[in-house]
């Protein structure tokens, strides 16, 4: 399986995920100007982005983070939504690093993340879901 396969199978995993919980999800068709993340969720009138990205490697590098993503969620945050998040997959384990984070490695000259850095900047899938749930909850 190629890396584009392997990615858009995740995106729709990701969906997937997302819509078990709840959430309304859709995965954006990849477009050649470049799409500005790849799904798009909401819940509760709450509405998340999100960019997906598979670690087979071990590591992501930081390069694989284009500039109209950054842009996007940038612009997305700035206007009163949530943060944009990245989903990383490293094997089993999945983690979601806000797109903030992101930048502030890159300024710091970071140029790749493995899993125990991920975890030490994000959540764990099942984390942000039961904070979504406890939210949901008030």
């Amino acid at each position: 399986m190629s890396n584009k396969s392997n990615g858009t199978a995740f995106e729709r995993e990701w969906a997937q995920m997302l819509a078990d919980h709840g959430f309304w999800a859709h995965c954006l068709k990849d477009n050649a100007n470049g799409q500005p993340f790849d799904v798009i969720a909401a819940r509760n009138g709450i509405a998340y982005v999100f960019d997906c990205k598979e670690c087979a490697s071990g590591r992501f590098q930081l390069s694989r983070i284009e500039e109209n993503q950054k842009n996007a969620m940038t612009l997305w945050s700035e206007t009163g939504n949530t943060m944009g998040m990245f989903v990383l997959k490293f094997e089993e384990l999945i983690v979601l690093v806000p797109c903030r984070m992101m930048q502030i490695l890159q300024k710091d000259g970071k140029s790749s993340i493995n899993k125990v850095e991920a975890y030490r900047i994000g959540r764990t899938a099942a984390h942000w879901f039961e904070c979504r749930d406890r939210l949901d909850k008030r």
